[in-house]
């Protein structure tokens, strides 16, 4: 390696512990190992963290495939694994969407809901946690401002969606202009 990027790199690692994806990574994995421990001494053994994050979005009437894969940002065969995997558990269950043949309704089981409910016990085992550490002034503090950066770069993406939906929109006018346009309409 030449010595000047030898350099930059040194100058880099002394830094990187306050790498904003370095913080948080070790910061979840407080949350991880906290939460772990918990649900283990409650008896839940065969769970991943994934299943609790889906567990949480469902509605109380049930959710769609398509509606937990947009909430979580994930894909709609990331999420029907994942659905397979809790269904297998008896976390939860699925049937036919009354409204729509198409979709599966995606609800939550007596045992999920008991899971769910643990798991906020858990995250409250885990904000006491962060408190010891933090003080709860500070904590509160700290879930302000990821609240912010989370609720923004959501926005963001809905507005990127949103825009890019109205182009897509256009064009599929325009295109529909385009076709019947030699075919004129019968007064």
């Amino acid at each position: 390696m030449d010595k000047e990027l030898k350099k930059r790199l040194e100058e880099f690692k002394v830094h990187r512990n306050r790498i904003m994806g370095r913080l948080l990574s070790r910061a979840f994995r407080i949350v991880v190992d906290v939460s772990s421990q918990k649900l283990t001494e409650s008896g839940y053994e065969s769970y991943r963290l994934g299943h609790l994050v889906l567990m949480v979005h469902i509605d109380l009437e049930g959710s769609t495939i398509n509606e937990l894969a947009a909430v979580l940002g994930i894909t709609k065969q990331a999420v029907s694994k994942i659905v397979k995997e809790l269904q297998e558990q008896g976390y939860v269950e699925t049937e036919k969407h009354p409204d729509d043949a198409r979709s599966v309704l995606v609800k939550i089981t007596n045992k999920g809901a008991r899971f769910t409910l643990e798991w906020q016990s858990c995250t409250k085992v885990v904000d006491q946690k962060f408190e010891e550490i933090l003080g709860s002034e500070r904590l509160e503090l700290l879930k302000d401002i990821l609240l912010d950066l989370a609720d923004y770069h959501e926005n963001k993406i809905k507005e990127e969606l949103t825009e890019a939906s109205e182009g897509r929109r256009t064009q599929w006018l325009e295109m529909l202009q385009q076709k019947t346009a030699n075919y004129p309409l019968k007064k």
